[in-house]
């Protein structure tokens, strides 16, 4: 992500979400846009995000598993934001994964007790409904970001780690019996 965002003026355009552009065949945006940046503080922000939700919920997770996660959170996110939120043109982003890691992790890991998983799932419900209200704005993040910030990304995001983690769970009980 950072050398993306070193090269972006040469690659944003050709990797970011454009609605229009997947429509006339450009697919791999759905996957890239995730991996490309408005800027330093959004890509220092994801990075940083990232790396404390990887150490906190899958720093003893199968490096397979975890790959398939990313990758299943990034595709939940642009196929979510093409199909419903097409406005943000261009997306970029890994915040919306990001949510999806978190929603996974809560759920699946075993490093913390349960009462702490539901708090950290409801508290989460809590954010993803109240910056998608009528109004929300997020004057902090809108200095360091130039665009608005997609906030239902963080919702297809989270739906994907939720479908994730009930599909993982879904399997490992199918080859138990």
């Amino acid at each position: 992500m950072l050398l993306l965002t070193a090269l972006d003026s040469r690659l944003f355009s050709h990797l970011s979400l454009e609605a229009a552009k997947i429509s006339n065949g450009e697919y791999w945006r759905i996957l890239t846009a995730n991996f490309v940046h408005f800027g330093w503080a959004h890509t220092l922000m994801n990075i940083a995000a990232f790396l404390l939700c990887s150490l906190v919920f899958f720093s003893d997770a199968n490096l397979k598993k975890y790959s398939l996660l990313i990758l299943w959170c990034c595709l939940g996110v642009g196929v979510g934001v093409f199909f419903f939120s097409p406005e943000y043109s261009p997306y970029a982003g890994l915040s919306g994964a990001i949510h999806g890691l978190i929603v996974a992790g809560l759920i699946q890991t075993r490093a913390y007790p349960m009462w702490i998983k539901v708090g950290g799932l409801m508290l989460l419900t809590g954010k993803l409904i109240q910056e998608n209200l009528p109004g929300y704005q997020a004057t902090d993040l809108q200095e360091l970001i130039p665009v608005a910030i997609a906030v239902e990304s963080h919702v297809y995001g989270a739906i994907a780690g939720a479908l994730f983690a009930g599909g993982d769970w879904l399997l490992t009980k199918l080859k138990t019996t």
